[in-house]
């Protein structure tokens, strides 16, 4: 503002100072050829400096009169009393207009514009001489005060001035106010993150939100919706791996020091039977534990496309020796159809189904696994011939440790709800029918847009 100020300045001075030398010439040069022409008259000359001297004394006495020196009268304007002219004639001042004032020239060679100091002003001056009259020798001097200049250019400065002193201020306030408005939503927003902690993921509420911010706030929200989901994951991993491990290590323990204290070999026998047993039990709570995990914490599984009939050929094979174990038939009817999905989590998907068939089936059971393509969907099902599954146990089977047949098998509930949360990460269905004939059934099925 100072620099735009002082340019300013500088530049009405300049422009000042170029006007006014114009006039002041152009006035000396119509003063010489007005009195030129009237100076071999002297009575003429004497005429129209009385005309002149009582003009210029109305106007004083105005002026005087009205304690103003800018308003206009009828014999003039009262800055005239700050321009002075006067004319030579033999090199000898014969009129000026300013009777008490001394001569503003020495000589008439000193022709055009000249700064001076007489009867303690300031003045500026132009002079000019009539060509072609060195006998006459005639010239003219018009002078005005400096402080006149200095004043209008102070003016003219002080009023552009003014302008910025109200303006850029006020420009000033409405930026800090505007910037305080659009950056609200930042401050907002920073003290927002600032509350948010492990105990405290919600989502960030911004209440001006704007458009620059808004996808940065889906952005961290979304970040935080993946670690709230995370965080109660780790969680319910622990609660439910504290809880679930308890019992066996605790049955585990007791059979440990019965087995100790026992000195009965059969009961010895038995008791370390048990342990096995607690062993293997362990281990499968342990392996759905792990699988678990790690089904929940897949936020977009990497599909690709998957060869059902081969992967399922695959891992009926790896169970056909627990079924032969209990004198089962197991057969797998797939026609050559594929999806798209995680290989790795359909594996456990139908390895889950498969190998519960077996464990829940009982002995010398038949088990079927048949892979249908239909007019919306592919169709796997994994059905077997053991006991009818009670309506009751059909519609909480895929809650999170519910064991329908808790007297059978050794698992902890987990196995399908693992299934249940695979068949949703590929948009798949499970469901579990009421049994018709003779077989159990368990059916996934993958929509068509996924092939």
């Amino acid at each position: 503002m100072l620099l735009s100020l002082y340019f300013n300045f500088q530049s009405a001075k300049h422009e000042v100072e170029e006007v006014y030398d114009a006039r002041l010439g152009q006035s000396a040069k119509l003063l010489l050829l007005t009195l030129s022409i009237s100076s071999t008259d002297d009575a003429a000359l004497a005429n129209y400096k009385t005309h002149f001297d009582h003009w210029m004394n109305n106007i004083n006495q105005i002026s005087n009169a009205t304690a103003d020196d800018d308003q206009p009268t009828a014999f003039g304007h009262p800055y005239e009393q700050n321009l002075v002219f006067q004319f030579y004639q033999q090199g000898q001042l014969t009129w000026s207009s300013v009777s008490d004032l001394p001569p503003l020239s020495d000589a008439s060679s000193n022709i055009g514009y000249s700064d001076l100091l007489k009867a303690g002003e300031q003045w500026r001056t132009f002079q000019v001489s009539m060509p072609n009259s060195e006998s006459l020798n005639q010239y003219v001097v018009v002078a005005e005060k400096q402080k006149i200049r200095e004043e209008i250019i102070h003016e003219i400065a002080l009023s552009t001035a003014v302008e910025q002193l109200l303006l850029l201020p006020a420009l000033l306030l409405l930026l800090i106010w505007l910037i305080n408005q659009y950056f609200r939503p930042i401050s907002e927003m920073r003290s927002a993150i600032a509350q948010r902690n492990l105990h405290r993921l919600d989502r960030i509420y911004i209440s001006k939100n704007t458009t620059e911010l808004a996808p940065l706030v889906e952005a961290l929200n979304s970040l935080l919706a993946e670690l709230e989901q995370a965080w109660q994951r780790e969680k319910r991993f622990t609660r439910t791996a504290a809880h679930e491990l308890k019992t066996p290590l605790t049955i585990l323990r007791l059979n440990a020091e019965n087995a100790l204290k026992s000195n009965d070999p059969e009961q010895l026998r038995e008791d370390l039977a048990n342990i096995l047993q607690g062993i293997d039990r362990t281990d499968r709570l342990i392996h759905q534990l792990l699988t678990l995990a790690k089904v929940d914490s897949i936020g977009a599984p990497a599909f690709e496309r998957v060869e059902l009939s081969a992967m399922l050929k695959a891992v009926v094979s790896d169970l056909v020796p627990l079924a032969l174990k209990q004198d089962q038939d197991i057969s797998l009817n797939a026609e050559e159809v594929s999806c798209l999905g995680d290989k790795l989590l359909l594996e456990v998907l139908f390895r889950n189904l498969i190998d519960n068939a077996i464990r829940y089936s009982g002995k010398q059971s038949t088990i079927c696994v048949d892979v249908t393509q239909e007019h919306h969907s592919i169709r796997v099902s994994v059905s077997d011939s053991g006991p009818t599954i009670p309506e009751a146990i059909r519609a909480r089977i895929f809650e999170q440790f519910y064991r329908g047949a808790s007297q059978v098998g050794d698992g902890a509930g987990l196995g399908m709800s693992i299934c249940k949360d695979i068949t949703s990460l590929h948009g798949a269905s499970i469901e579990v029918t009421a049994k018709e004939g003779e077989m159990n059934c368990f059916i996934v099925r993958f929509p068509i847009t996924n092939r």
